[in-house]
């Protein structure tokens, strides 16, 4: 599986992207392996109270949100892209 990380994840993941074992069987799964991973400062951005947060995180190109939210199944071929929100003006 591949994940692509934007804006502040980069910062915090110190990668653009990464090959990913693909053992979690959803979104949520992968979510929370990647917070013990990256830790407090990934789930921030990502996660809040065990629920998608703001950042907008697609599998092959669609929103999770429009699927099954964190339970959206993955596949070892899938592509999954985090992007937090982005402030400015």
């Amino acid at each position: 599986m591949k994940l692509r990380y934007f804006a502040t994840l980069r910062d915090v993941t110190h990668k653009t992207e990464e090959d990913w074992a693909p053992r979690e069987a959803t979104v949520g799964d992968l979510l929370r392996d990647l917070v013990g991973r990256y830790g407090h400062t990934f789930e921030q951005l990502v996660l809040e109270n065990g629920k998608l947060r703001f950042a907008l995180v697609l599998v092959n190109g669609q929103d999770v949100r429009e699927q099954q939210g964190l339970q959206t199944p993955l596949a070892p071929d899938d592509t999954v892209v985090m992007i937090p929100p982005v402030g400015g003006g």
